[in-house]
């Protein structure tokens, strides 16, 4: 049968506020596949639900030809915003692509994952879950219990292995400055432990890597947060968020001052006069990190990210394509056309990372709108 050209597809909605939301978890032995789809639907009336869902699999991510996935096993949990469908089933070899096709509220949508190792990281054989009510992102908190389970049942393995790491990775750095390096300490595992089948995650900004198998490079991860996460919410947290609007002497201003507080409401006063709308401002700034944080959280905290960076500056996208190993942000109406493209980049602790491709040319635009964030002329 004909299949989805995902290349011609508008995912804006994914970071916009449409009503649908999905995450996933997926795991692999062999040709064994398991699939958790997690959607945040926000219904209009109780009864709405997800409709017309369909897994399909095909070479490529612009494919023309598709097969209909059977699956061997279906779990659906469905409630009024958090719904989850889990799924076992067999893909040929050569497939490299899920698509996920589904409706809501009248509305078709399209939804890819890679599954071929040379499109990301290799897939682990193990997935994993909580009690947590994360909303909007999958999310972790301290003190929250999580449990594992290997997918392959023969193996008889209940046993596994964490890797922690400090969440102090460095934030991403402006789209134009093409010959920099994020600064940050070198990655070093902080503590280790061995437990079965379920644990505690008891730090908070640590980044777990879990493994069944020490031996492979296989694994997967979980970032804790605090409590209150998405959101910023310490006055230290709020400053450094600031990273993005601020000079270098601002910045440096801000960490070295004895009352951070006061530090951190007279760096807004000092270009918006308007207290109200200098208010309103940090209201709306801060509102972006923690959707950033929401929608990009991998490795590390969202507004670190590239594509958090770009989303806190400019915004949601009007338009997102993705490309085999690209991902294409567009905006019609920020000072005419602009664009930026994510390069999928392996990475040991996520499926795959996006890194933006920085150009020079960019530095208009940037410029522009971190401008409109110190005055407040949004």
């Amino acid at each position: 049968m004909n299949a989805h050209d995902l290349t011609k597809e508008n995912f804006s909605y994914l970071y916009n506020h449409d009503p649908v939301k999905i995450d996933y978890q997926i795991a692999q032995q062999d040709s064994l596949y398991k699939l958790i789809l997690t959607f945040h639907l926000v219904k209009v009336l109780p009864s709405d639900k997800l409709e017309e869902f369909e897994l399909y699999e095909q070479k490529k991510i612009n494919s023309g030809q598709e097969s209909l996935i059977e699956p061997i096993l279906v779990k659906v949990d469905s409630g009024f915003i958090k719904n989850v469908i889990e799924l076992d089933f067999y893909a040929q070899e050569e497939s490299n692509y899920l698509v996920v096709q589904f409706s809501f509220l009248g509305k078709p949508y399209l939804y890819g994952i890679p599954i071929n190792a040379s499109l990301a990281f290799p897939l682990a054989n193990i997935i994993y879950g909580g009690d947590n009510e994360a909303m909007f992102y999958e999310g972790y908190k301290k003190s929250d219990s999580v449990w594992f389970e290997d997918i392959d049942d023969a193996s008889q393995k209940d046993q596994f292995h964490a890797y922690l790491y400090e969440e102090n990775f460095p934030a991403a750095i402006p789209p134009m400055v093409v010959d920099g390096v994020a600064s940050g300490e070198m990655l070093q595992i902080k503590k280790r432990l061995a437990f079965r089948r379920g644990m505690m995650l008891n730090e908070a900004d640590y980044l777990y890597f879990i493994q069944n198998d020490t031996a492979s490079d296989k694994g997967v991860s979980i970032l804790s947060h605090k409590e209150y996460y998405p959101r910023n919410k310490k006055v230290g947290e709020l400053i450094e968020a600031l990273k993005y609007i601020c000079t270098g002497d601002e910045f440096e201003e801000l960490n070295s001052a004895e009352d951070k507080k006061l530090a951190f409401n007279n760096f807004w006063l000092s270009h918006i006069d308007d207290k109200k709308l200098a208010s309103e401002t940090i209201k709306k700034y801060f509102r972006s990190v923690k959707f950033a944080n929401a929608l990009f959280t991998d490795y590390k905290n969202g507004w670190k990210t590239d594509r958090g960076m770009i989303y806190i500056a400019f915004g949601p996208p009007e338009v997102v394509t993705k490309k085999e190993e690209l991902e294409i942000w567009e905006y019609k109406t920020f000072d005419g056309d602009l664009k930026f493209i994510f390069a999928k980049t392996r990475n040991l602790f996520v499926q795959y990372h996006y890194s933006l491709i920085r150009e020079k040319s960019l530095n208009k635009a940037w410029f522009t709108a971190v401008q409109k964030w110190r005055t407040g002329d949004l």
